[in-house]
């Protein structure tokens, strides 16, 4: 292949290939390192310089961080035992973090990492508590297999769901439909843990606890395992970046070859089928799947366009995504002693959880494109979990919800979040603003602008059942033959995880072998 395509020089054909997919994300690793696998010849292209740069975002201190991301609740058990992830670096520096809520009137609660467990000690709701974990986990177990994004999963499950026990079926169905606060107000009368758990049904999800389906997220991230624990939270050793790297070396193994800076142009279609790609030097790239890991907007909008698309599916394509996002704050502190004990204290998973008041105040400034006064703060001082880190300095990463999606441009909008965010923070860290040495904040645009995407692909994930039915769009590729998809908008819920990427790759499996079975 020979370079100039598009600049003056010929442009070239390339075949010999048997897979593409389009972007370096986490489920194109894991969608690439399947075909690989599989003994198909794939080849990975990645528009940026570096596999996984888009995602990153270098932090103060000079690290490598991921937009949006630093904890885990859901990597796939299955794409882990397939691709033997272990071995290619994934490890945990705390598998069950533990969280400490901490509240307008300055009380906190402490739970251990095991839900079940914790449930226990949370008192003056333990009994409580421990009812509604005991609930809400069976619900959520029962419903794992509509979480998955499988390919007819939907289908499976309403078949399933015949021959459930009926106290589940019913509870299910109730809590699928029913808003945060109907759901917790059948367990819990108004006090710490009813707020903890209404923040965490609201935290990054596009509904506010009030709303119907807005209890469905919550099910949905307790559906997940990680570290083999269901509902557990994990710190990856070296951060979230380390689970991309994971990933990339987990392909490089099953030979994917990466071509970076190679920007695709369009998806090659003929006679209803995935033909290649041509990129943006006007090169082309032949092999008949393709995979694409980017948004959907861009995969079918732009690289594929409206003229081989029906009018429904476009339709599902612009379906209206909510208004509120996620930003990342990164803090570098100073003058913080990290000894053993301090270390000990810090190590677990810190929220800010505002009333349900003024959550909903939140939900109802950031869809107008405000900056509300008070957000949900995820906070993880980072540097607890690595035993070689600095004495005297931590890293604090955190997210903030809800958030406008599209920023207005300006200085004043982001000093006005920036400041929203610390105020958050302080609930826990009063001390907070005398010891940032540095900080960088990512918005959703931000992190669409280093991705390449459009601003409202990084929104927050609607109810459940809308993204269940724009999942089953969006991976049915508008039934272009050959053309699989493991986009954001294939994942049930937020955070990476890497069931879709292993979904598409096994469906192009399924149906490559199908098509030799009939030649």
């Amino acid at each position: 292949m020979t370079d100039g395509g598009g600049q003056g020089g010929k442009a070239t054909i390339e075949g010999g290939v048997d897979a593409i997919v389009i972007g370096g994300a986490p489920d194109g690793l894991v969608a690439a390192a399947y075909l690989a696998r599989a003994g198909l010849k794939t080849v990975l292209l990645e528009a940026s310089g570096e596999i996984g740069a888009p995602y990153r975002r270098a932090a103060p201190d000079g690290e490598g961080a991921l937009n949006g991301e630093h904890l885990f609740h859901a990597l796939d058990p299955q794409m882990i035992d397939d691709l033997d992830l272990y071995s290619c670096g994934v490890a945990y520096a705390a598998r069950r973090m533990g969280v400490a809520y901490f509240f307008e009137d300055g009380e906190c609660l402490r739970l251990g990492g095991d839900l079940r467990a914790a449930a226990q000690d949370a008192e003056p709701d333990g009994d409580a508590f421990m009812a509604f974990i005991t609930d809400a986990f069976e619900a959520a177990s029962f419903l794992r297999p509509l979480f998955s994004g499988a390919p007819g999963a939907n289908a499976a499950f309403k078949a399933a769901f015949a021959d459930a026990p009926p106290r589940l079926a019913a509870l299910a169905e109730r809590w699928m439909a029913q808003s945060a606060e109907e759901a917790l107000a059948d367990y819990f009368p108004d006090g710490a843990a009813k707020t903890a758990l209404l923040a965490e049904a609201a935290f990054r999800s596009g509904a506010p606890p009030h709303e119907a389906m807005s209890f469905s997220p919550l099910l949905a991230r307790w559906a997940g395992e990680v570290a083999g624990l269901q509902g557990a939270v994990a710190f990856a050793e070296g951060g979230a970046g380390a689970v991309i790297d994971a990933l990339r070396r987990a392909a490089q193994k099953a030979k994917v070859e990466f071509r970076t800076s190679s920007p695709v142009a369009k998806i090659l279609i003929e006679k209803d089928r995935a033909a290649g790609v041509e990129l943006e030097t006007g090169n082309q790239l032949r092999a008949p799947v393709v995979v694409a890991a980017i948004d959907a907007e861009t995969t079918y909008t732009r690289l594929i366009g409206p003229a081989v698309l029906d009018r429904a599916f476009q339709q599902s394509i612009a379906m209206r995504k909510p208004a509120v996002s996620t930003a990342h704050l990164h803090l570098e502190l100073k003058g913080a002693p990290m000894d053993a004990a301090t270390r000990a204290d810090l190590a677990r998973r810190i929220v800010y959880a505002p009333s349900v008041e003024r959550i909903r105040r939140a939900f109802v400034a950031a869809s107008n494109g405000e900056v509300p006064a008070h957000l949900i703060v995820e906070a993880v001082f980072e540097n607890a979990f690595d035993e070689d880190a600095a004495t005297d300095r931590q890293r604090l990463s955190v997210l903030a919800h809800p958030v406008p999606v599209s920023l207005p441009a300006g200085k004043k909008h982001r000093k006005a979040l920036r400041d929203a965010i610390i105020a958050g923070v302080e609930r826990f860290a009063p001390d907070i603003s005398a010891r940032i040495d540095a900080e960088t904040l990512a918005t959703a645009g931000d992190m669409a602008a280093g991705a390449g995407a459009p601003t409202r692909a990084f929104a927050a994930r609607e109810g459940v059942y809308r993204q269940i039915a724009r999942g089953a769009s969006v991976t049915s590729a508008g039934s272009i033959g050959g053309l699989y998809f493991c986009g954001p908008e294939a994942q049930i819920g937020y955070g990476i995880n890497g069931a879709a990427g292993r979904n598409a790759a096994q469906a192009a499996l399924r149906k490559s072998v199908r098509a030799g079975a009939a030649q």
